[in-house]
């Protein structure tokens, strides 16, 4: 077989040239059959609109840039667009996928990824723990983009895309019993290594984004949660180009938020796409609030109830791997007071640790940081990432391990407070002994009474009825 036959070639024996205004085409459907790959793929797509514009065939249109297959505009629109994933735990959605070779932009509208079941049936079905995803979008914009080459090759080269509306919800159950499986290498930027479609976009553009990450717990079995609103970033050099990593290996997110909805928090990503390990940069500043808000992340996940806390500021720096996380953290607060608590079996609410709480917040817990004296007490944070944790998990667990020592909670201290905990506990129970001892003679002491006090009314009775009976 030869080389194939151009359009012009096709025609310029009966044409000089072919000029049409305009083509439309409404509600088709299209087979697209891609063999550019050693494995074939085939599109299937329904509910189609498409507008063609200005074509010409003749000797120059073929290599004319301004032209996009000889013609000057295709404009294409794919009407509610239904698939599911190939693991058949979700389902996507798309309202409306929109393209224009002229403008070379790609809109989608009305964007969702849902799993197909509840959270119990997803983790029977899936078999082991992990991360359950939700994500709706209501508009994701991709501009200056190369669509010859996204339709030739499905690479996708583009400038920036504009994501609005965004709102992703992430849980995760550790009291499911299933199979756990390796996390390593599943991290964000690693995932994007792991797709199909070559791709690098210079940018990429979050704007006024809800975030929320939930966990239930295995002991607890409360779920906690973290929430982010009003989210605005940009992330530059997203890319899984080998070419591209080479220039340019690290992907950066610069991230501002509202953390829990009451204060302001921005952190900063740096990835290494080339790293083998995962390895990634995470640093940022938390302001002021009211720490009991903290309530709906660690009463449920660590069994600590703040009574009061002023946070003032937390600053953090942190470099992680899917192995382990390394790096400081410094936590400004006043007046610190938590209340410790228990899970209690047969009982839904987590049970107050009084004695326990008290020696805590008097012995054991700093109420400020800086202390008097303006000393501060650093947060260092040195924790190894378990191979199922996953990588949201990671990020706060990680802040964790640095809070601790910071409140004045350090391994030293954590090994006093065992001790401790031991002691007051053999203690409670010695008291809770003596106290059921002298409960039980007060019982004993108030039943002989009883009986006493009934022997002499009966006696008494006895008396009053022979002194009546004499009297008769």
């Amino acid at each position: 077989m030869g080389k194939p036959k151009t359009p012009y070639q096709i025609i310029k024996k009966v044409f000089k040239q072919l000029h049409i205004d305009s083509v439309a085409l409404n509600d088709i459907s299209l087979n697209y059959i891609d063999k550019n790959k050693p494995v074939t793929r085939q599109t299937i797509l329904k509910h189609l609109d498409i507008a063609v514009s200005d074509i010409l065939i003749d000797s120059l249109s073929g290599q004319d840039p301004t032209r996009f297959y000889y013609t000057k505009d295709v404009n294409v629109t794919v009407h509610d667009y239904h698939i599911g994933t190939p693991d058949g735990l979700y389902n996507a959605a798309l309202k409306k996928i929109f393209f224009s070779t002229a403008q070379r932009r790609i809109q989608l509208d009305n964007v969702s990824l849902s799993p197909r079941y509840n959270h119990e049936d997803f983790y029977k079905q899936n078999g082991a723990q992990g991360d359950i995803y939700n994500l709706k979008f209501k508009k994701i914009a991709i501009d200056d983009i190369d669509l010859q080459d996204f339709l030739r090759a499905q690479n996708l080269y583009a400038g920036v895309m504009n994501v609005k509306g965004a709102d992703v919800q992430i849980y995760a159950n550790n009291a499911y019993k299933g199979k756990k499986r390796s996390l390593i290498g599943k991290d964000p930027q690693q995932s994007l290594q792991k797709v199909s479609l070559d791709m690098w976009l210079k940018r990429i553009n979050l704007q006024d984004a809800r975030i929320s990450y939930s966990e239930t717990d295995a002991i607890t079995k409360a779920t906690g949660q973290i929430l982010f609103t009003h989210t605005n970033a940009y992330f530059s050099n997203v890319t899984n180009d080998d070419d591209q990593k080479r220039r340019n290996p690290v992907m950066r997110a610069n991230i501002n938020t509202r953390f829990m909805d009451a204060a302001p928090f921005q952190v900063n990503f740096k990835f290494n796409l080339a790293s083998t390990d995962g390895a990634f940069n995470y640093s940022g500043e938390l302001g002021e609030f009211d720490g009991r808000i903290l309530d709906k992340l660690v009463k449920p996940l660590a069994m600590v109830h703040v009574q009061s806390a002023d946070i003032e500021k937390l600053d953090f720096n942190v470099n992680a791997s899917n192995y382990n996380g390394k790096g400081a953290l410094e936590f400004y607060y006043k007046n610190l007071n938590i209340q410790l608590l228990k899970k209690v079996d047969g009982i839904d609410e987590l049970q107050k640790q009084g004695l326990l709480s008290t020696l805590a917040n008097n012995l054991i817990i700093d109420k400020n940081n800086p202390d008097n004296k303006g000393n501060l007490r650093p947060g260092p944070i040195d924790l190894v990432r378990e191979p199922d944790v996953s990588f949201f998990s990671f990020l706060y667990k990680a802040l964790l391990d640095g809070l601790k020592p910071s409140v004045g909670y350090d391994k030293k201290t954590e090994g006093k407070v065992a001790k401790a905990i031991v002691k007051v506990s053999t203690t409670v129970a010695k008291v809770d002994t003596l106290m059921s001892r002298f409960n039980k003679f007060k019982e004993a002491r108030k039943a002989r009474r009883e009986e006493r006090k009934m022997k002499r009314q009966a006696k008494k009775d006895s008396l009053n009825k022979t002194s009546e009976s004499k009297g008769n």
